[in-house]
């Protein structure tokens, strides 16, 4: 014998109501897995991309991020006089990584002649301070 699914007028009928509840909580919970692991993907997508941009360093970690790896001591003294973008916490010095790359795209490469005209210059000083 062939349950009905449906009255004549197409409400459910009420010894139907415990298999649609099932159906509705399993279709749930289907909903809410999905719905989480979507969750999970654009969080973790935000938390990289954030990440990657305002991801702090200490000065051993932005020693090895920066090109040709400066001494640390170097990077200590950028610091103090300023010519590097840092921000320090009581005793701690750290670094932004998204800051550290707009200081190191700014940095301008030097020609020979710049180079040659620097070098020329400190000898000529070199030259004229008196020798002890």
């Amino acid at each position: 014998m062939e349950e009905k699914k449906h009255s004549s007028n197409g409400i459910p009928t009420f010894d139907m109501i415990p298999m649609l509840m099932a159906n509705l909580l399993e279709d749930n919970k289907i909903l809410s897995a999905k719905l989480d692991a979507i969750n999970k993907k654009i969080a973790a997508s935000v938390a990289n991309s954030s990440k990657d941009v305002d991801q702090r360093m200490d000065v051993t970690e932005a020693q090895k991020y920066i090109p040709g790896h400066p001494a640390v001591q170097t990077i200590y003294g950028w610091t103090s006089n300023n010519l590097i973008p840092y921000h320090k916490v009581g005793k701690r010095i750290y670094f932004v990584k998204s800051e550290l790359d707009a200081w190191l795209s700014q940095e301008q490469h030097k020609s020979q002649d710049d180079l040659r005209r620097e070098a020329e210059e400190y000898v000529n000083k070199k030259r004229r301070m008196p020798q002890f």
